[in-house]
Parts: structure tokens; C-alpha cells; sequence
């Protein structure tokens, strides 16, 4: 081999070890695994190391003596501590023991937990030490990969770029309930996340929760509290996840509230949310940072206001609903349908959501007692107005106006995709959303853009759903109606049906009375009784050749004074 092949070689030898060594990305727990090594291992390392804690072995070793490892201090074992709980900063012994005051005030430490950690005269931890610690662990304490990159919390800390982020608000007295955080995790200039995040509350008792209180970045996008599936949490990882983790989270998970701009939702009097005592949150932030310099550090605080579990006289239930709901019940993608040509003319999509009684709809159908609407939309939105359905699936009385603020007090002309308008209903509105009822939201469009847009979760897709509050009961404000409602019977005998069943039903008083027949998609098919009727009991004959009924599932629904009382289904075979 030639000198020249021989340092030709040695060179590309070289480069190769160089560019390795480049692009080699140490994690995340590397980093930490190495600040422990250079500021706590002197103490916590020998034959009796601090804290009986050994921090000196190898990346493994240290990794299995911290994650998820009980502390040997009794106070923080007695509260259920870890000292490094994947997931959660604020029950993580270790970020507790490091953090100091002017770092972040929230972490505090008894007098039975010892005191803040290295002790003088040794090198404290600088503050972007303590926060790479917390960013480990908020992302669920990994043991490979990078959460975060170390230029990021250098420009934070030490390079002068931190953005301003929202103010910490002030946690219920235990007596009323607590607080929920989620962060900060930091973004770059012009960089959009949405991360999810299980947060177990640690309830022991079921209860109730008829407030709450948010604050986050005027940045935000979007944060939804979640149910949690039932099932899910064990099958989901601890700690952050970007939202391509969790697609089947948020089919799965059952909304509780969604905020596009800091609010306090106080329920009605009379209604809760309701909480089980192995309930799961799930957190879901969606933040862009505008700035074109700059970090952001994005947070959110919620406080929960509780209730012993029974105080409330209805449950309030709250949910999701896209745009071409049915197809996503049968099979279909969400959004599919919404596609928005570059042509930038308005271009407007109208959708009727109603919910069939069926066994496999995840929502109650029948009536809906509405507190709030809102609507959910993205950058090319003009407009969203929603309005009650006809009987035909055609828009009826509008009920929403999405040119208003977000308080819905007035008309600006507008409509703001940032801070759409949430509409109270004061005393709630009753709502047929079965069949022959619905509503019909209707949201217009315009794509400047040369591209096609579609569905999709950032800002530069588009969206079109509601969020939806009600209860499936009126809160009791006239008994007398209440008990006249609940005696109204209906029952359809023989079902399933080959040639003719009868429909009974009874009155306790006079009443207008409507019975009408729908199909499975919501269509009117027949009227079968439409007269004003006196108290008693009455059968219906409804002969399945006469009203061209074929196989299928069909809607027998009852209206009493122009409100639907009981919907059945009809088995025709």
C-alpha cells in the first residue's frame, strides 16, 4: 500500500471517528448521569454513601437506584415519593432536594426531608443543571434518547433569550380542591408542539368538581383536560408524549373542558363533573412560540374545585364532535371530507350531528340540556355559526354566532380561530340530538395558500369541531313537569318486526302528541300520529309494507308538546 493510500486512509479514518463523534447525540440521562458524577457523587458513593444512595456506579446502576426507587428519608417515603417519578416533577424526591428557591419557589422541603442538596461549601447546581433534571423527569425519566436539547435551556438560562410565560396562579386551599400543572417545556422560535401527558390525581374517594380555574401562555392553542379511557393507563407511558403517541388516546379518552384562552368555568348549580377514585387525567397543550427570537417556556395551571361525590343533582358531561361524526362511527377517517381547494374564495362546509341510539356510539342520544358551545377551527377560519336542525337534517334557528368575542357578549365582526366565542346557556337549552333532531354547524374557509388543506393537528391544517357541554336531565326547577315527562311510556311490540307491530304509549294529561319514523341515517321516513290527544293509553298499528319500510334498524320517536319524551328502536327483518 502507498504512503499516499495509507494517509488517505488514516484521514477517512479520521473523518469518520470526527463526524461520529459530531452527530453523536448524548441523551438526556447521560447528561444528567454526568452532572451527578462531577457534583453528588463524591458524597453519595463508598461504603456508606449519603442517603444510603450510590450515585458512582455505572449509567445502569445509577439509573435503577433512582427511577421510581423509594427514598430511604421516611417523610418522603410517607408521601408516596419516588426519587425520580417518571412523569412527575413535583413527587420526584431527587428534583426536590436539588431545586432551590430562586430556581422555582414551588419546590419546598420539610425540616423531616433534609435540606437542599449539594451542601456548602460543594458547587450548587446551576439553575439550567436543576432544569435538565426536571425535563428528564417531566418526559418520563427515559433512559436513552434526548427530551431536550442543551442549547435550548442555555439560551433560557444563560444566553439572555427567555421569552416571557405565563404568571403561576395561586393553588385551592386543600379544604377546596387542587392544582394541576403541566411543565414548562420549552420551545424554540416559531416551534409548535402538542404533547399529551397521564397524570395520575391520586384520588382515594370518588368525587365531584363543579369549578375550574385555568392560566396558561397567551401563546396557547388549545389545552383540553381528559378523562382517561378506561383500561388506557396502563397501556400508556408516563410523561410527556408528542400527540403522534396518542391518536388512540384521543379517541379514547372522554373530554372534561377545553380552553382556547384562560377562563373559569363554574358549572350551573345543581351539576358536576364526576370523578371515580382510580380516574386518570390526561393532559393535552398545544403552544406555538411566535417569537422569531427568543425561548418560550410553556405552562399551564389548573385548579379543581371539589365536592363530596352525590352533592350534585345532574352529572355534566361534556365531548368532541367533528365534523362528520356518523362516518367516523361506521368506519371512516375523522376530517376526511374536509379538504379546502387554494383558490382563496370562501369555501363553506355544512354538517348535521345528530347521535343514533345505538349500542356502539360512545354518546347519549336523546335530549341535551346545552350549557356552552364553542367551536374549534384553525388559521383559514372566516366564520362558524351553529344552528338547531329540522326535522330533514336542514339548518333551523341559529344559536350560534362565531363573529362574537369570547365571552359572547357582542358582535365584532370576526371571527377569532385564537379565542372563538364561548356561548352560556342561562337557563340550559334542551336539545333533541336524536333522531329527527341534531344540530348543523356550518364553518367557512379561505385558502390563500397553493396548497390543498386538510385535517391536521398545527395550525397550518384545519379543523372543524364543537366542544359541547350539557346534562342528559334538566336540573329540577318544576317537578311538575319533571314527574308529567317520566310517566310519558312508549313501547313497540313485536320488535323485530316482519309484517306489522303495534306502537303503544300513554298520556297522563292532554297533550300535542307527534310520533314520527326515521331511518338509521337520521331521515324522516313517516309520520305516524300527529293530533292533540286527552289523558289514557293508546296503540298505534304500523304496518311495515304500507310505509315501505325494508330490512334495517329504524326510529320510533315520541314528541309531548313539542319535545321528545322517548325515541325506540324498530327491528325491521
Amino acid at each position: 500500500m502507498s504512503i499516499f493510500t495509507r494517509n488517505t486512509l488514516s484521514l477517512f479514518l479520521a473523518m469518520g471517528m470526527w463526524l461520529n463523534f459530531a452527530y453523536a447525540q448524548t441523551s438526556t440521562y447521560e447528561e444528567v448521569y454526568n452532572i451527578m458524577q462531577t457534583k453528588c457523587a463524591g458524597c453519595h458513593s463508598g461504603m456508606t454513601p449519603a442517603g444510603n444512595l450510590d450515585l458512582s456506579g455505572s449509567l445502569t446502576e445509577v439509573y435503577d437506584a433512582l427511577v421510581r426507587a423509594t427514598p430511604t428519608n421516611p417523610a418522603a417515603a410517607a408521601k408516596g415519593w419516588k426519587l425520580a417519578d417518571p412523569g412527575y416533577v413535583e413527587r420526584s424526591y431527587l428534583l426536590n432536594k436539588i431545586a432551590t428557591q430562586e430556581w422555582d419557589d414551588d419546590f419546598t422541603l420539610e425540616a423531616a426531608e433534609g435540606t437542599i442538596m449539594p451542601p456548602a461549601p460543594l458547587d450548587a447546581l446551576t439553575e439550567k443543571e436543576i432544569e435538565l433534571f426536571r425535563q428528564w423527569i417531566l418526559y418520563g425519566a427515559p433512559d436513552e434518547g434526548q427530551v431536550i436539547e442543551p442549547e435550548v435551556l442555555e439560551d433560557y438560562y444563560e444566553n439572555g433569550m427567555a421569552l416571557p410565560t405565563t404568571t403561576p396562579m395561586a393553588a385551592p386551599d386543600p379544604s377546596e380542591g387542587y392544582q394541576l400543572k403541566l411543565g414548562p417545556f420549552f420551545l424554540k422560535p416559531q416551534e409548535e408542539r402538542e404533547f399529551f401527558k397521564k397524570h395520575d390525581v391520586g384520588l382515594d374517594i370518588a368525587t365531584e368538581v363543579n369549578r375550574l380555574e385555568i392560566s396558561f401562555n397567551a401563546e396557547s392553542h388549545h389545552f383540553i383536560l381528559y378523562k382517561m379511557g378506561e383500561n388506557l393507563a396502563g397501556q400508556v407511558r408516563d410523561g410527556m408524549r408528542d400527540i403522534e403517541e396518542s391518536e388512540f388516546s384521543m379517541i379514547s379518552n372522554t373530554l372534561v373542558a377545553a380552553w382556547q384562552n384562560d377562563d373559569d368555568y363554574e358549572l350551573p348549580e345543581g351539576t358536576a363533573y364526576r370523578f371515580q377514585d382510580d380516574t386518570y387525567f390526561d393532559l393535552n397543550y398545544h403552544v406555538k412560540n411566535y417569537a422569531s427570537v427568543g425561548i418560550l417556556a410553556a405552562e399551564v395551571y389548573v385548579n379543581v374545585y371539589t365536592q363530596d361525590y352525590g352533592t350534585a343533582q345532574q352529572e355534566m358531561l361534556s365531548t368532541l364532535l367533528p365534523i362528520d361524526l356518523f362516518d367516523l362511527f361506521t368506519g371512516g377517517d375523522l376530517g376526511a371530507n374536509l379538504n379546502i381547494p387554494p383558490t382563496g374564495d370562501p369555501v363553506v362546509f355544512t354538517d348535521h350531528i345528530w347521535i343514533p341510539p345505538l349500542p356502539f356510539v360512545p354518546f347519549p342520544s336523546g335530549n341535551w340540556y346545552m350549557w356552552q358551545l364553542s367551536t374549534h377551527a384553525h388559521a383559514r377560519a372566516v366564520d362558524y355559526d351553529i344552528f338547531l336542525a329540522n326535522s330533514d337534517g336542514s339548518k333551523g334557528e341559529q344559536i350560534y354566532e362565531g363573529f362574537y368575542n369570547f365571552d359572547h357578549t357582542f358582535n365584532q365582526g370576526y371571527y377569532d380561530y385564537e379565542h372563538p366565542p364561548v356561548l352560556t346557556f342561562d337557563p340550559l337549552l334542551p336539545i333533541n340530538m336524536g333522531v329527527g333532531g341534531g344540530i348543523v354547524h356550518e364553518a367557512t374557509y379561505v385558502n390563500d395558500t397553493d396548497e390543498t388543506i386538510g385535517w391536521g393537528n398545527t395550525t397550518d391544517d384545519e379543523m372543524m369541531l364543537l366542544f359541547v357541554h350539557f346534562t342528559t336531565e334538566p336540573v329540577i326547577t318544576d317537578t311538575e313537569d319533571v314527574v308529567e315527562e317520566e310517566t310519558v311510556q312508549l313501547n313497540v311490540f313485536p320488535n323485530p318486526v316482519r309484517t306489522q307491530t303495534t306502537i303503544n304509549y300513554n298520556l297522563p294529561a292532554s297533550a300535542d302528541v307527534l310520533i314520527e319514523l326515521f331511518d338509521v341515517q337520521g331521515k324522516r321516513i313517516s309520520e305516524v300520529v300527529r293530533s292533540t290527544q286527552g289523558a289514557g293509553n293508546y296503540n298505534q298499528t304500523l304496518d311495515v309494507a304500507k310505509a315501505g319500510l325494508s330490512n334495517g334498524i329504524y326510529f320510533v320517536q315520541l314528541m309531548v308538546d313539542g319535545e321528545v319524551i322517548k325515541t325506540e328502536k324498530l327491528m325491521v327483518n
